[in-house]
């Protein structure tokens, strides 16, 4: 009897241990736990691709690694930027537009939201000249037109259109809603212009995109009256006029701009429902980072549907005389949106980036995409940033914990990249990065990007990535340099 009990009391301390030492395993490593999943070949083996095997990934980065949790560790609900100090930063780091004054030989600079009642005409024309491409035509043999050499006379016809002679003395800003996501032009014309008859993705004629339901300041009018000069934040560019809404007053303006209360776009992006009514929104797509005015009204039924379920949203339009008005229209709670702005943590940042996983390239925010800049810039946005969109520029900002580290050794950068949290830029020349952590001793990043070299190939071996991926830093440049041996600007405050 006694040995029963004895067996029986060993078998059961033997489950224990076992199911014990289960539920241990299951904690041991929460980042590669959600990608973990019984192969179908044999009993035992595990497979570590959640995708199972339907995603590529660049060498060096493994399936895992291309979800979202697989990045985040014991530490990444801390804050990275409080709401108070993304207030500061952005009171500290107005965006603006530089222009150079021939009369008295020095820069001036116009700041997006708060321009003067009257800019000169000098400063308009320096601002246009400036952001032309026109000087690259000098010789036409070396720029394509949507694939062909340009006709005789395109350049003459391009810049009549930009019609300098009218400029006034002084020039009245004039106070736009973009009703669209559209790439500003360097030049007023939606030609591709590029130095390779089969350039896909780089438009020199693109300055930078600007996101619907922002704002802008008008400057000029080409002589065809189809397209306006346009200050968007830290950039120039023309936009044609059908997509802008004019406000009746500066007030007016900011009011649609940077209203009090709102939601965010969190997800990759928004698609605004069709309804029975017809309306100036449905169908309207809306990226990452917008900002949606939240009506103050609490209507039962908008445009025929109940309520229920949806925020009661004010989306700006057009009305016949080109003068801004508000349509009243409804997001579901199911919709990939926020009230306010985030909260900005590691985990919060990695998140909203992995949301852009695997997204076409886009130059300047081509192909309703976004370069390296432009998805820091979208991410960003989400907490309430208002980065500049150059990507030195922002490497460069002291507010954001700028660190110059162009000068130091390699083994150095990965010193303090091991004690970095992710989530904060990484700049080399030419491309921004958005830290993610580290990896059998190699940091890793998450960035739009469009050409590398595999670690350890041929320089000339150029592989076309054109997309958002996640890559360690041993990637290899056209200088021979890895990526964490050019790499000359990490952005951390705490450091």
């Amino acid at each position: 009897m006694k040995k029963k009990i004895i067996s029986g009391i060993c078998i059961a301390v033997i489950v224990l241990v076992f199911c014990a030492g289960i539920a241990i395993g299951t904690q041991i490593d929460r980042k590669r736990s959600h990608a973990t999943v019984p192969a179908d070949t044999a009993p035992g083996i595990v497979n570590n691709d959640p995708f199972d095997g339907l995603v590529q990934s660049v060498e060096g980065t493994t399936p895992e690694m291309l979800v979202a949790d697989y990045w985040l560790g014991e530490n990444s609900d801390e804050l990275l930027f409080s709401s108070e100090e993304i207030k500061s930063f952005n009171y500290e780091n107005p965006l603006y537009v530089k222009y150079h004054s021939e009369t008295e030989n020095r820069n001036h600079y116009l700041f997006m939201y708060d321009l003067p009642e009257e800019i000169s005409g000098e400063a308009v024309l320096d601002l246009i000249v400036t952001t032309a491409t026109l000087e690259e035509a000098s010789d036409t043999e070396l720029i394509y037109i949507n694939g062909s050499l340009p006709k005789e006379g395109y350049w003459t016809s391009l810049e009549q259109n930009l019609a300098k002679n009218r400029i006034p003395g002084n020039v009245e800003p004039k106070y736009y809603i973009c009703l669209e996501r559209v790439v500003a032009k360097t030049l007023p014309t939606n030609d591709f212009a590029a130095v390779n008859p089969e350039e896909l993705f780089f438009n020199s004629f693109v300055s930078a995109e600007i996101d619907p339901l922002s704002g802008v300041a008008g400057l000029h009018e080409s002589a065809d009256g189809q397209w306006v000069f346009v200050i968007s934040g830290s950039f120039c560019g023309w936009v044609e006029k059908d997509i802008l809404a004019e406000c009746k007053d500066r007030e007016e303006w900011l009011s649609a701009c940077q209203p009090e209360q709102f939601l965010i776009v969190t997800g990759s992006e928004l698609v605004m429902d069709e309804t029975a009514v017809p309306t100036a929104s449905s169908g309207k797509i809306l990226p990452m980072g917008t900002k949606i005015k939240l009506s103050d009204a609490e209507p039962d039924l908008v445009n025929g549907r109940s309520t229920y379920g949806s925020y009661v949203v004010e989306i700006p339009c057009c009305d016949q005389d080109g003068m801004m008005s508000w349509e009243t229209t409804l997001i579901p709670v199911s919709k990939d949106v926020h009230v306010g702005y985030l909260t900005m943590t590691s985990e919060s940042v990695v998140e909203q980036a992995f949301k852009l996983l695997g997204k076409v390239y886009g130059y300047g925010g081509s192909f309703a995409s976004n370069d390296c800049s432009g998805i820091v810039c979208q991410i960003y946005a989400c907490y309430g940033f208002e980065l500049p969109r150059n990507a030195r520029a922002i490497a460069k900002l002291v507010d954001l914990g700028s660190i110059d580290c162009a000068k130091m050794t390699a083994s150095k950068k990965l010193e303090i990249l091991e004690k970095m949290p992710a989530g904060m830029p990484l700049y080399m020349a030419g491309h921004l990065m958005i830290y993610l952590g580290m990896e059998n001793g190699e940091p890793y990043v998450i960035s739009s990007c469009a050409t590398f070299i595999k670690p350890e190939h041929d320089p000339d071996d150029i592989q076309q990535g054109n997309c958002v991926f996640v890559s360690s830093l041993d990637l290899v440049r056209a200088n021979g340099n890895t990526w964490l041996e050019d790499l000359s600007f990490i952005l951390w405050k705490e450091y």
